[in-house]
Order: C-alpha cells, then structure tokens, then sequence
C-alpha cells in the first residue's frame, strides 16, 4: 500500500513546528518515522500535514545541569547507547535502548518518538518511569512537564494535545547512584516488540533497601507501577533479599499480582504473569548488585 498525499514541513525551531501543528487540521510530527510512516503505508494513519523535526538541533542534545539530567527528544536510540553521559550515569537507560528493534531502527528511532507511540509495550517508559522522569512538553503558548507516570492515558494515548511536541526527557540526578536494571522478553531477538518488560530501580545504604521502583511493560493498557512489589521491597535489609529469599518471592508474586495482561497473538495472560514474576526477579537481583557497586564507588 502506498502512502496518501501529504504536506510535509521542515522548520528549524520548535516554536514553528508547533505552530504549524495547531494550525494543521490533523498534522503530526516525524521524527525517525519508525511508526509513523509504517502506519501511513498500512493505511491506519491518515495525516494532511507531516512536520518532520529532523533539522531542529535542540531537539538532538544530552545536557546535564546541577539538578537534572536532560535527553533531547529527537536523540535516537543508537544516540543513547553510546552517550558518555548517559553510560557513566544511567546505563540502564542505554540497556533499554539497546533492547529497542534492528540497528536500523535504532539509528532512527528516537526516545521521544518510542514514548509518544503511547504503546504499552514501549522499551523506554518502564527503566524512565522507575528513574523518576518528566517529560517537557511545549506549544506555540507554554511549555509544561509532566511526570512520565502520569503521561500515559491508554494503549496508544497520551497527554499530548494538538500542536505540541514533546521537547526533551528530565530525569533527575538523584537518579545517579540507583542502581537500575531492564529486562525484556520478546519472541525473537531481531525487531522484537516486547511481551513483558520490566524495570527496577532501587537505592540502598549497604544494610537496608531505602528506595525501591518496579514498572512493568506489555501487562497493561499503559506502562506500570507495581505499587505492592514496592512496598515489598523497601525498607527491607539487604540481607534478606536473595537468590533463594522468600521476600524476592513476595517481590515478584507482588508485581505478577499487579499486573492486567491480556491474551493476544504474543502470548497468554497467565504466560505474561509468569513471565513478569521471572523479569522481576532478575531485574531486582541485578539492580541490587549495581546499587552495591554505585555506593562502593
């Protein structure tokens, strides 16, 4: 199938773009056009204006101030994965980027984009979630941040209005020093749309587990807080959350038990339950394991 007939734009400031996306009757932005273009083709996305953000450098760069740490919007994955800021700060955010699709996709794709899609499945929203990220979003008239845990309504649906782009991800320097892990699992490795996902993030002193934040993917309309595998975790000793521990079974079964998988071409809900309880396991294991490190260093 081909793609419909459209206006497409190329304007070198945020401010342009958003105005030509109030002024469109139904225009979008593209960024990589990873899925965007793909859904035009398929005939599921029918847009009069397309407002490519290619050329707006503001978009493109990893900056970091005394408070935050700030990811452009426009930064693709591949971006991510080999940011010297990003690597030495937060390498689980690389790790999730590097789970993201073919290097094709990667190249292109960007972490705005993967977020705006909406998709319950997106790789970036849980590990960002956990960090406690904002997004900030901007218009011809204001610029807002909304925490990323609010920013998804449903499966494919946002808190973004007509003539606004998201701008660039905020994750706060508290951030270094959690120790924080993603694990995914998909069908097959190649372009893998994930089946269940999950992110830990976790800070601790040595003896107790001070802070702790489990998200989960795929097993919901939008990306999830596991509020019971948190309560689990924190506040416990160290000590007590092992291999073998009954509280990282209480952990787990708390995030299983909070997620609302469905049955879909991918997998079954009991399937994606159980998968969650291994993902969790694993993520809290191996985040434990670099906030033992972050604090040792």
């Amino acid at each position: 199938m081909y793609i419909s007939d459209f206006n497409y734009h190329k304007p070198l400031s945020i401010q342009h773009a958003c105005r030509i996306l109030s002024e469109s009757l139904n225009g979008a932005p593209l960024a990589g056009g990873t899925d965007l273009l793909v859904d035009m083709k398929q005939g599921l996305r029918h847009h009069q204006d397309i407002v490519s953000l290619m050329a707006i450098d503001e978009l493109k760069s990893i900056d970091q101030d005394a408070t935050n740490l700030f990811i452009g919007a426009g930064v693709t994955h591949s971006d991510i994965i080999s940011s010297p800021v990003i690597k030495k700060f937060l390498p689980a955010i690389a790790e999730a980027a590097s789970a993201i699709g073919t290097e094709q996709i990667r190249n292109m794709g960007t972490i705005g984009g993967n977020l705006c899609t909406g998709a319950s499945s997106c790789d970036m929203a849980p590990i960002l979630m956990a960090l406690n990220a904002r997004v900030e979003i901007c218009s011809i008239h204001k610029t807002r941040t909304v925490p990323l845990n609010e920013f998804f309504v449903s499966h494919k649906e946002t808190r973004i209005q007509k003539g606004e782009i998201m701008t660039k991800i905020i994750i706060p320097r508290e951030a270094i020093g959690i120790g924080a892990c993603y694990e995914k699992f998909a069908l097959r490795e190649a372009a893998s749309i994930s089946v269940a996902s999950v992110a830990v993030a976790i800070r601790q002193n040595k003896v107790f587990c001070t802070d702790a934040c489990v998200v989960m993917g795929a097993v919901a309309a939008t990306p999830k807080i596991s509020a019971r595998a948190n309560k689990v975790l924190k506040g416990k000793k160290i000590s007590e959350l092992t291999e073998d521990s009954v509280l990282l079974d209480q952990a787990c079964a708390a995030a299983a038990a909070d997620a609302l998988p469905i049955d879909d071409l991918r997998s079954s809900a009991k399937y994606r339950r159980f998968l969650i309880n291994l993902l969790t396991r694993h993520a809290i294991l191996k985040a434990l394991t670099r906030a033992d490190y972050s604090v040792d260093s």
